[in-house]
């Protein structure tokens, strides 16, 4: 057993037995090891050929499958049978290749080919992994995540991929009682699980055990989703209300930090009560108004209350407000700050970035 194998096996052992919160309690009802297997590459061969010659494919297009399911290429199952049912539907052709172009906006919707009453099971289960996977890899987590919750994993080819991506989705979202049922599902459930998925699935688990609400690692998740969104050039107002919930977030641990600062202020010296927060590097009188025009401190509370204000700084203003926020917070929260900022620099929240 080479190292990188005894340490998916480690791993996978200590999320089930030792993790905080975690523990194996939080397996499912009833799961036992090698519940779902996945087909060897044969029986997948032969479901894959078998749709094919449903779909009434000729001499021609067989062959062509045939060199598609040469052992000596290398492709996953999934790959093979996403190239199959290119093959033979032509609605599937479309959507493999445009998720594999992957310009213009990412899918908002799921595709009506994945729902069609007409379609076998095993060309919509099997496709609707593919595109799931590909969203996922996106950064595309809701949508991805809604086609698997339609689709059975006992009906697809890989069901380690089908658990893997799903609780990824879930991770992303910030869904941890689902993602963890979904890692425990691949854990022990799932046979012939590959070792790069049970590490980073376990990672996962191990990493969600310590999540806690409203903290800064919950606000960073937070922006992480937002800025997939944009990327796939997702806006509209469902990332508007997530951007609004962030700021709402930010503005709530700001308020607390100030107020620890207050009372240690009031507790050290009379004389600070009147000055707040504010540091002797810059008087209240010389605060900034935003527009790039005088001299003195920038107002970083307005600014996080309102972020479209950061696209209209000036650079060198940009960098002024950055300075005072290293000046003016503890390292962990600045960080934050200033990465939500710098996502407004790009478009973050900015009217004119088209989003």
């Amino acid at each position: 057993m080479n190292r990188f194998m005894r340490l998916s096996v480690f791993l996978a052992a200590l999320v089930l037995v030792a993790a905080p919160g975690v523990a194996q309690a939080d397996v499912p009802a009833g799961a036992t090891f090698g519940t779902i297997k996945a087909p060897s590459f044969e029986q997948a061969k032969a479901q894959a050929f078998a749709w094919l010659k449903e779909t009434g494919a000729g001499a021609e297009t067989l062959r062509q499958a045939e060199a598609l399911w040469d052992p000596a290429t290398e492709r996953s199952l999934l790959e093979r049978t996403a190239e199959t049912l290119m093959l033979g539907d032509a609605d599937a052709r479309k959507l493999i290749a445009d998720l594999r172009r992957r310009t213009g906006p990412a899918p908002a919707v799921v595709p009506d080919v994945l729902t069609d009453a007409t379609k076998s099971a095993f060309c919509k289960a099997n496709l609707g992994l593919y595109f799931a996977k590909q969203l996922a890899e996106r950064r595309v987590y809701e949508e991805a995540l809604e086609v698997l919750k339609a689709t059975r994993p006992e009906q697809v080819v890989d069901p380690a991929a089908y658990y893997f991506f799903k609780a990824v989705c879930e991770n992303k979202l910030r869904k941890k009682q689902d993602a963890t049922a979904s890692i425990d599902r691949l854990l022990t459930t799932v046979s012939d699980v590959p070792e790069r998925y049970t590490v980073v699935a376990a990672l996962m688990k191990l990493e969600m055990a310590n999540w806690k609400d409203n903290d800064l690692g919950d606000i960073a998740r937070r922006m992480d989703e937002v800025e997939g969104r944009l990327d796939n050039a997702q806006g509209g107002p469902k990332t508007q209300d997530k951007q609004d919930e962030i700021v709402k977030r930010l503005a709530a641990l700001i308020k607390e930090l100030e107020d620890q600062q207050n009372n240690s202020s009031s507790s050290s010296s009379s004389s600070s009560g009147s000055q707040g927060t504010n540091r002797s590097s810059g008087p209240a009188p010389d605060s900034l108004p935003l527009q790039g025009a005088g001299e003195g401190r920038v107002d970083t509370k307005r600014l996080l209350q309102d972020p479209k204000l950061w696209g209209t700084l000036p650079e060198k203003d940009r960098i002024k407000a950055l300075e005072q926020i290293s000046r003016e917070y503890p390292p962990h929260v600045r960080e934050s700050i200033e990465h939500y900022l710098r996502q407004n620099s790009i478009g973050f929240g900015n009217p004119s970035s088209g989003r």
